[in-house]
C-alpha cells in the first residue's frame, strides 16, 4: 500500500508546496520572517523524509505533519492579512478535501481533517455570515463527508489491485502442481543472491527412474512422487530457498562457507526423500552439490552442480556429488 502511495503522495504534496510557496510571492505584503522561512522549510525537509522513509508508522505520521504544516502556515497568512481571510473558507474545504488521497487509513485522514477545521476556523470571519452560519457547519461536514468517502473509496480500490497482484505473483512464481517456487522465481532469486555479495552452495537434485515409475504406475503416482519431494524440500531445515526447475529436477540454495553443512544438509534431504512415500512407490534422488561466491556466474555454477548430478545418478544414483566426489554418509567428507 504505502509502495503503490508514495508517487500520488509526493505528488500532492509537491502542489501543497508550490500553492504555499506561490502566495508567499504574489501578495506583495507578506514579509518573509522566521516564521514563514521556518514553515517552508520544514514542508521541504517533511516531503523529503515522507518520499524516504521506510518505516510505516512514520510515514503515517508525516502525512498528518505535512497537511498540519501547510494549514498553519495558510492560517497564518490569513490572520496577518485580514483582507484574505474572505478565502478561509474555500482555501478550508480544499485542504480538507484534497488530503483524502495522502493517507493510508481512513483514521488517519478523519484526524487530519479534524485539525484542519480547528486550525481554520478561527480564520474564517464567521461574523460576517450573520444567520447563515449554520451553512458554514454544513460546508464543513460535507467537505469530510466527501473526503471520507474519497480516502474510503480510494484505499478499498487501491487493496483490491493489491490483492489481484498478489495472487497474479504467487501464480507466477509457484509450481502449480508442488505449490513450490517454480524455475523462473527460483533463478531469479539466485540471480539476486549473487548481486547481492552472498556465496553458499547451489544443490541440484533429480528424482531416479522417475520417468520409469510414472510409466509403470501412471501419472497420478508421478504427481504424488513430486509433491511429497516438495514436501521434503519444505520440512528439511537449513535451506535459504528451493524450487522446481525441471519436470523432476529440483533445486535447492544454502548460504554460507561450511561444505560440513551442505553435506550433512543434503544427506538429511536424501534420507527424508527415501521414506517419504510408501512402498511400492517409493523412490529415491540423486545430488550435486556447486559452490557460489561473491561475483560468481550463475550458469557456470549451475553447469558445476550438474557435472556433479550426472556423476552421482552414473555411480549408482541416490547419493550426493561434490567437486566430483561422492559425499560419504558415515564420514560426511568426500571420497574418491
Amino acid at each position: 500500500m504505502r509502495r503503490l502511495l508514495s508517487p500520488a503522495v509526493t505528488q500532492a504534496e509537491v502542489i501543497g508546496i508550490i500553492s504555499w510557496v506561490g502566495v508567499l510571492l504574489l501578495h506583495p505584503a507578506i514579509e518573509l520572517g522566521i516564521y514563514v522561512a521556518t514553515i517552508t522549510l520544514c514542508l521541504l525537509a517533511v516531503c523529503r523524509f515522507h518520499h524516504r522513509t521506510a518505516n510505516f508508522f512514520m510515514w503515517r505520521a508525516l502525512g498528518v505533519i505535512y497537511v498540519v504544516l501547510l494549514t498553519v502556515g495558510f492560517a497564518f497568512v490569513l490572520r496577518m492579512h485580514e483582507e484574505l481571510r474572505i478565502f478561509g473558507l474555500p482555501l478550508a474545504i480544499i485542504l480538507v478535501i484534497s488530503s483524502a488521497i495522502l493517507f493510508i487509513s481512513v483514521r488517519d485522514y478523519l484526524v487530519c481533517a479534524a485539525l484542519v477545521w480547528l486550525i481554520f476556523w478561527p480564520c474564517i470571519p464567521t461574523d460576517s455570515y450573520g444567520d447563515a452560519q449554520i451553512y458554514l457547519f454544513i460546508f464543513c461536514a460535507a467537505s469530510v463527508c466527501i473526503g471520507f468517502i474519497l480516502s474510503f473509496s480510494y484505499l478499498k480500490n487501491l487493496r483490491s489491485v493489491l490483492l489481484v497482484e498478489s495472487e497474479f505473483r504467487e501464480l507466477a512464481e509457484t509450481d502449480y502442481l508442488t505449490s513450490i517456487l517454480n524455475r523462473r522465481a527460483f533463478m531469479q532469486g539466485f540471480d539476486a543472491l549473487i548481486a547481492n555479495g552472498h556465496s553458499g552452495y547451489f544443490m541440484m537434485l533429480d528424482i531416479d527412474s522417475f520417468k520409469l515409475k510414472n510409466d509403470r504406475y501412471g501419472h497420478d503416482v508421478g504427481d504424488k512422487i513430486l509433491r511429497a519431494m516438495a514436501t521434503c524440500l519444505k520440512t528439511t531445515k537449513g535451506s535459504h530457498s528451493f524450487g522446481r526447475i525441471g519436470g523432476e529436477e529440483f533445486g535447492v540454495l544454502l548460504l554460507g562457507d561450511d561444505p560440513a553443512f551442505a553435506c550433512d544438509f543434503a544427506l538429511a534431504l536424501l534420507q527424508a526423500i527415501r521414506s517419504s512415500v510408501a512402498a511400492p512407490h517409493n523412490y529415491t534422488c540423486s545430488a550435486g552439490i556447486a559452490r557460489f561466491a561473491v561475483g560468481a556466474e550463475m550458469s557456470a555454477v549451475l553447469k558445476n552442480a550438474d557435472r556433479n548430478l550426472y556423476g552421482a545418478k552414473q555411480n549408482g544414483k541416490d547419493r550426493v556429488y561434490l567437486e566430483g566426489k561422492r559425499v560419504d554418509p558415515q564420514r560426511c567428507a568426500t571420497t574418491q
